[in-house]
Parts: C-alpha cells; sequence; structure tokens
C-alpha cells in the first residue's frame, strides 16, 4: 500500500489510522484497521471506492459491526465505515402511503421506531436484531416471524466501479442469512420497503414493546455478543443442538456459550477474538460428533487471527 494514502484518504472523509476494532465490534474484540474511513457523503463514499480499486488497495466495508468478529492482529487495507456519520446514510422518509425509504447507515431500532411512528406495520420482525440498515439487507436478516426479503422494494448501491446503482427486489431474492444482489455491489447505500398501514399506532407500538420484553427475558443482552452465532440446520434448532451436546456456559478464556439463550456467546469482560473462534470451532466439533451434523455460522469472521 502507497506511504501517502492516509493523505489521499483524507480527501474522501474522516480517517483514523491503526484504530482499534473493539471500539467497533458488539463483541469489543478484535485488532486495529490499518486505516478506517468515514466517508463524508454517499458522493464521496462512490468516489472512495472507485479510487480504491483503481489503485488496487484492498477494502472492506462495514455497518453497525454487530455480526462480526475481527482477528486480534486487525484488518489489513482500509475499512469504510457505513453509519448514521454519513450524509446520505441516515436519511428515513416517507415515499408514499406504503413505502418507507432509509439509508443504510439508520440503525434497525430508530427505522423500527420511525415506521411506528408514522403508522407503518409489518416490521416486528426486526425488532432487538442490533445494527445497521445496510448490514441487515445484505444478510437478509430476521428471525420466525419475517426476513428483510419479505418486505424489501428496491436496494440502492453502489457498485465496484463508484456508480449508483438500485435493484427491484421480490421475496424469492431472499435466501437464509442472504439476498441474491449484484455481484459487483460494493456498498449498500439504502432502499425502499413496501409495509402495510395500520389504522392503530398504539396497537403497533404495543406489539414492538411485547417483543422487546420478550427478548430481554430470552437474550443475554447484559453481556457483549454477536447475536445468534449459528445458522439453524434444516428442521433443527442451533440452540438446542448446543444445548443438549451440554454446552451451555461452557467458557474458552473470557468467551462463554450464555446461560440465557445458547445460541449466543457471550464475552464475559476479558475475551479475545481467538477465544471466541475457538469456543465456535469446539462447539461445531461437539454438535458434529453427537449429531453428525455440520453447524454452519451467522457471524463473519474477518480480518488476522493469531
Amino acid at each position: 500500500m502507497k506511504t501517502d494514502i492516509f493523505d489521499n484518504l483524507k480527501s474522501y472523509g474522516k480517517v483514523l489510522k491503526d484504530e482499534p476494532m473493539s471500539n467497533y465490534t458488539s463483541f469489543k474484540t478484535g485488532g486495529c484497521a490499518d486505516y478506517l474511513v468515514y466517508p463524508a457523503s454517499m458522493d464521496k463514499c462512490a468516489e472512495l471506492i472507485e479510487y480504491l480499486n483503481k489503485s488496487e488497495c484492498g477494502y472492506t466495508v462495514l455497518g453497525g459491526c454487530t455480526n462480526l468478529v475481527v482477528g486480534d492482529m486487525g484488518i489489513r487495507g482500509v475499512v469504510i465505515i457505513i453509519s448514521d456519520l454519513t450524509e446520505g446514510f441516515n436519511e428515513i422518509k416517507v415515499v408514499d402511503e406504503n413505502t418507507i425509504y432509509a439509508g443504510a447507515g439508520v440503525k434497525k431500532s430508530e427505522f423500527i421506531n420511525f415506521t411506528a411512528e408514522n403508522c407503518f406495520d409489518g416490521m416486528h420482525f426486526m425488532v432487538g436484531i442490533p445494527g445497521c440498515i445496510g448490514g441487515g439487507i445484505i444478510m437478509n436478516a430476521g428471525t420466525y416471524m419475517g426476513t428483510f426479503s419479505s418486505v424489501l422494494k428496491k436496494v440502492y448501491f453502489i457498485n465496484n466501479r463508484g456508480q449508483s446503482k438500485s435493484k427491484e427486489i421480490d421475496s424469492t431474492m431472499g435466501q437464509y442469512r442472504h439476498l441474491d444482489l449484484e455481484a459487483e455491489c460494493a456498498v449498500v447505500t439504502g432502499a425502499d420497503f413496501s409495509l402495510p398501514k395500520s389504522d392503530n399506532k398504539d396497537l403497533v407500538i404495543q406489539k414492538i414493546n411485547d417483543i422487546i420484553e420478550d427478548r430481554k427475558q430470552k437474550h443475554p443482552w447484559d453481556y457483549p455478543s454477536a447475536g445468534s452465532v449459528f445458522k439453524n440446520p434444516e428442521n433443527e434448532a442451533s440452540w438446542k443442538l448446543v444445548n443438549d451436546c451440554g454446552l451451555k456456559g461452557y467458557s474458552i478464556g473470557g468467551a462463554q456459550v450464555s446461560e440465557k439463550h445458547t445460541n449466543f456467546i457471550i464475552n464475559k469482560g476479558e475475551a479475545n477474538s481467538a477465544e471466541i473462534r475457538a469456543l465456535v470451532s469446539y462447539i461445531q466439533s461437539q454438535v458434529k460428533i453427537k449429531y453428525g451434523i455440520e453447524l454452519h455460522t451467522e457471524i463473519r469472521m474477518i480480518g488476522e487471527f493469531h
């Protein structure tokens, strides 16, 4: 990577050098990114993508960093953070009587509150899922109540040449924790959501609050985690497989299988990413030995590990 890249990056937004990713990940672990950039605007983000590709500089695009394990040795190259601090990525608005637009940096919790206040229904599946809209789109986040692909109408993105594009979405494009977007999609910038209107705002808000309370009882919100660690195998529940292997509360260093929900790994306070990864691998091996089932992760492991 060129030695003058820091000065070049500053023309696209706020740049931090050797920035600890533990400041960003929901696990509170991870080494330093060589360079971390908050694009100043959506246009600057497109220019940055074009520059990095032409310069053949490696880059990683992240949002809320809520489903990640970043290696303790950090991330080489440039990390681009898409957040509500970037002009354009924080926009949220009513488009018409059945459509809301949200930028990729809008927090899911903010989006849910906005839909409820404007008497839109249909977003209950998103309640309690951390992170930003962009990440939810990319991984087709959801629960048994629904997924992003069931409410998405159109997704807007920047391709790897720095061009702004859009794609109409239908439910058939939604796979389990994956949305079929263009292969050249570099950054999701926002989306139109098709949602039904409600004539009872209080009822919508009450349903949301009920789900929040239920999740507080079932999920370990008191410790850093990345939500559900494993995808559910066909006709199986990951939490039950882990639980029935006797792994509730099992620890490696500061990483522990939650005693509240066994598809969560929590950071008890001193965990590093290597311990989290080791615990993930151990759980997978034990489920494979006992049930012959391969558990695949929802969380992504990126960067360099020891």
